[in-house]
């Protein structure tokens, strides 16, 4: 039996044998407890050398301010991180998150002590949930471990976070987002005619405007006659002379914030949109007049029954009626308007520093590599492509 290790000074911990449990034992004063009982943490090990490693651990957690303890595990961090890490983000985000988090991360790590999980471990777990995710969901889920990790982590629950050393494995392969064709995006906005998602397909396909952005839309950022020193239609004065064009200023985001700052943007309307829209809005102030008032710049272009922002999932059944009225075959998401405005573009030949401009993009290596599906490397220029491509007379709403 090796000889016992003398205790070392106060604060340095100390690694001794322990006759009653055969063990040899590594011990550490962390100080005193908030409730003044004193802290102090102690491992075991089979040998002095693995003692004094799980001294070495302790004194590291007590010099990061990690809590002492394994019994926290990672269900714990999971509802802590709910609970008290997602105060900036909408309600919607909220219940997103959750939704992964307890239906991926909990089931298969849950009961797994956080301070002792292992990058093997991890591992495992992304190998379960790849059998039957696509690589994006992947992807997410773990970046969303890592995010619980991290707040447990500052929070002095563990000193590492295991899950930064991970990388995510391929997963099934997901629906690969497409876009229309001219003669597809025709048909749909022959469709779509005297319908209230006609205008919505309209500004879609001729701006590459996110759903998102689409949806939360008013009158007082949409100019389709603006002259200087006149007042627009909807009662607010326009103080420059401008071609008509859409203020892509909100989404149904947090806080009503865009994606990005670069998606804070004004865009131009071709002259087909302009026609749409201003159909829209001649039946939006009839169907105000008729109720005995008159129509608000705070009211929205494409509003609810009720008068509100229109749910994605209200546009998203419209759009597959619409789609199976043209004819079109396959899946499609209103999404992929954007798609489509990017890939027209491109295939007329605009350069793609525009197109990123147009789309809201910080780097138009996003446009080309996720959002442009046809190539022809012609350099032209702005909207009025799209007239020329969509020359189709007038649109009715």
């Amino acid at each position: 039996m090796s000889k016992p290790k003398s205790k070392g000074r106060y604060g340095e911990g100390t690694v001794f044998w322990d006759k009653r449990r055969g063990r040899w034992v590594a011990r550490v004063s962390a100080g005193i407890r908030p409730d003044g009982t004193r802290d102090v943490r102690v491992a075991e090990g089979h040998t002095p050398s693995e003692a004094q490693d799980r001294l070495n651990g302790l004194k590291a957690e007590v010099s990061a301010g990690v809590e002492g303890g394994v019994s926290y595990t990672v269900a714990q961090a999971c509802e802590d991180w709910l609970k008290y890490g997602l105060k900036r983000q909408s309600e919607r985000t909220k219940i997103g998150y959750s939704s992964l988090v307890n239906a991926n991360i909990v089931p298969l790590l849950g009961r797994a002590r956080l301070k002792k999980l292992r990058a093997e471990d991890v591992d495992h777990w992304l190998a379960q949930v790849a059998k039957d995710h696509a690589n994006t969901t992947i992807t997410l889920l773990l970046g969303l471990l890592r995010r619980i990790i991290r707040f447990a982590e500052a929070r002095g629950k563990v000193l590492r976070n295991v899950a930064e050393l991970v990388d995510a494995p391929e997963g099934t392969a997901g629906r690969p987002s497409k876009s229309m064709t001219i003669g597809q995006a025709q048909a749909l906005l022959e469709a779509s005619r005297g319908h209230w998602i006609h205008g919505y397909i309209a500004l879609s396909v001729f701006t590459g405007v996110r759903t998102e952005e689409a949806r939360p839309l008013k009158w007082k950022h949409t100019h389709l006659n603006p002259v200087a020193g006149q007042d627009c239609t909807c009662g607010e004065r326009h103080r420059e002379t401008a071609a008509p064009h859409v203020e892509v200023w909100r989404s149904v985001r947090n806080k009503g914030e865009t994606k990005t700052p670069k998606s804070r943007r004004t865009i131009a309307l071709p002259r087909q949109v302009v026609m749409v829209l201003t159909a829209v809005r001649a039946a939006a102030e009839i169907e105000a007049e008729d109720a005995g008032h008159t129509l608000r710049s705070e009211s929205y272009v494409f509003p609810s029954e009720a008068g509100t922002v229109r749910d994605a999932a209200n546009v998203r059944r419209d759009f597959r009626k619409v789609v199976t009225a043209a004819g079109i075959e396959g899946e499609w998401t209103p999404r992929e308007f954007r798609h489509t405005f990017v890939s027209i573009m491109s295939d007329a030949g605009v350069r793609e520093e525009l197109i990123a401009n147009l789309v809201g993009h910080k780097r138009t290596s996003t446009t080309r590599t996720v959002y442009r599906h046809q190539l022809r490397p012609v350099i032209t220029t702005g909207a009025e492509v799209l007239d020329e491509l969509f020359d189709l007379g007038p649109l009715g709403h």
